[in-house]
């Protein structure tokens, strides 16, 4: 039986929780951004060794979006 301790660990104080860490950093796709904003998220994540949806995720958390085949930045 798991009762979400570890074994000898009887803090029952709030860990931290929350996203996974990045796999790459912002500045690595948008280094690829800068050098073609034409490229597909499926060629991002075969650069990046990620998966398409991690790539999109990234993206929407920039704000960028896809106009006309180029990638720009969302304006609210």
């Amino acid at each position: 039986m798991n009762d979400g301790f570890k074994i000898g660990d009887f803090d029952v104080a709030d860990k931290e929780h929350g996203k996974p860490p990045k796999k790459y950093e912002d500045v690595e796709l948008q280094a690829l951004l800068d050098e073609d904003d034409s490229q597909t998220q499926k060629q991002l994540a075969e650069q990046l060794s990620v998966s398409q949806q991690a790539v999109s995720n990234r993206l929407r958390e920039m704000e960028k979006i896809q106009k006309v085949g180029r990638w720009v930045r969302h304006m609210n």
